[in-house]
């Protein structure tokens, strides 16, 4: 039998998922290059050649006009003439000043990277890069990062806290915690949607410091007293808070900690209080999403012991702990939000 004929009837693959892999990171760099350098903002409502920009942004114009067409082919410029344009994507989300602003969470990206490329070597000897369960390294790692995680979180925090309906009327001075606060984006969400509401927000002593002025810089300041402490040796006091929020925490930290703290926070709400828990979540069969397959995989080389979970799992532990009315809300994105109530036996 020839080449030809036994070739015939086999499918032909293409190598080019595997390359698209392999150059994924230039993409990271190009973003990342251009928030930098500020390309969007100077481009924001603008039509601007490659020189014009260069001139602006203080660059050479021919590595520039290089740059520019790497940016249209990633959809975030676009040419008119001669000349190039935002996206209505890039202007969305990459103008420095605009609430929904994630250019810096594309920096913060790229201190992720040196632990992502360990991942062989944890997997041989289970030790992490760094451990950002531990209050030490969170601390230092998260503070200069938690204003540029806001606008990430509290669209989705402002959508749930008004579907969300509590026991309390708006009227009534709602006592909101939240849990490794950083910036806020859940406390700040619930103070908006309940006027009265008072919000007592805790993190770590450098966190609270980036935490405190963005909430000011809000206007929520008479409304949120910041504590600095370790969540995990704070005394909470008893049936003291009608709402708890604890957001993007449990993933970080192990399932008897986690249990633990989540144990003190039921003890911590009043009757009829709520507990939020907003998360990174698999799926029940732990098959997907496939983001948060990825990320479990960032808590191996960024955590001694933090993994993503199921909400069933969450779910268990919380009636464990005498919780009810335990539900999964979706609001957006592939992951939702667990909520459950205390009941009168707690």
């Amino acid at each position: 039998m020839t080449e030809e004929k036994r070739n015939s009837g086999e499918q032909k693959l293409s190598p080019q998922t595997i390359l698209d892999m392999n150059y994924a990171y230039a993409r990271t760099a190009m973003l990342a290059a251009s928030v930098r350098l500020h390309l969007f903002t100077l481009l924001a409502g603008k039509t601007r050649t490659p020189a014009e920009l260069a001139r602006e942004a203080h660059t050479l114009p021919e590595p520039t006009a290089r740059l520019l067409k790497g940016l249209e082919a990633l959809d975030l410029v676009e040419q008119a003439g001669d000349a190039y344009r935002l996206t209505p994507l890039a202007e969305q989300f990459l103008v420095e000043g605009k609430p929904s602003y994630l250019g810096g969470d594309t920096l913060g990206v790229l201190d992720f990277l040196p632990a992502w490329f360990t991942l062989a070597d944890v997997l041989r000897t289970s030790t992490p890069y760094r451990d950002l369960g531990d209050p030490t390294t969170a601390e230092a790692f998260f503070a200069p990062r938690v204003v540029d995680m806001f606008p990430a979180i509290f669209p989705v925090a402002s959508r749930l806290a008004a579907a969300l309906p509590l026991p309390q009327p708006q009227e009534m001075g709602l006592q909101v915690l939240d849990v490794a606060a950083g910036s806020s984006p859940w406390g700040a969400a619930f103070a908006l949607q309940y006027p009265a509401a008072q919000v007592t927000a805790l993190d770590l002593p450098a966190v609270v410091t980036q935490g405190r002025q963005h909430t000011a810089s809000l206007g929520l300041a008479e409304r949120f007293t910041w504590l600095e402490a370790n969540i995990e040796t704070f005394e909470f006091q008893a049936y003291r808070y009608d709402l708890i929020c604890c957001g993007h925490l449990l993933r970080f930290i192990s399932d008897e900690r986690a249990q633990t703290l989540l144990a003190r926070l039921a003890r911590s709400l009043r009757q009829q209080g709520t507990l939020l828990i907003a998360d990174i979540f698999l799926n029940d069969e732990r098959s997907g999403p496939p983001s948060a397959l990825t990320i479990d995989l960032s808590m191996l080389v960024n955590t001694a012991q933090g993994r993503i979970r199921t909400p069933g799992e969450i779910i268990a532990w919380l009636r464990d702990f005498g919780l009810h009315h335990i539900e999964r809300i979706h609001l957006a994105g592939p992951f939702p939000v667990v909520v459950a109530r205390k009941g009168e036996s707690l």
